[in-house]
């Protein structure tokens, strides 16, 4: 997990996901703020409640909590998750996969 106060290394997947859109205004992290201020990427602040991931973990494997997967892509298929994910019916989380 990307955390706010801490860089991923290089950057992580934002030098990718630039390569992809061929705009770093077209990508936006909700994690890495300091590899967004270096690529020039937008950010977003949410608040991460990272006290609460054993929760959250415990509470997935008793099958209290489940998150939907409607479907995974490779990078080299976001254009076509992004379709999908702007027809608000994707039926569940759509996945990026290295």
């Amino acid at each position: 997990i990307d955390r706010a106060d801490q860089a991923s290394p290089a950057g992580g997947a934002l030098p990718t996901l630039i390569g992809l859109t061929g705009d770093p205004d077209r990508v936006l992290t909700i994690s890495d703020f300091a590899a967004a201020a270096e690529l020039g990427t937008r950010i977003t602040q949410i608040e991460m409640r990272y006290d609460r991931m054993t929760e959250f973990a415990r509470l997935a494997g008793e099958g209290v909590l489940a998150v939907s997967v409607a479907r995974t892509y490779p990078l080299d298929q976001i254009h076509d998750a992004a379709k999908l994910s702007q027809s608000r019916r994707p039926g569940g989380k759509l996945v990026l996969v290295l």
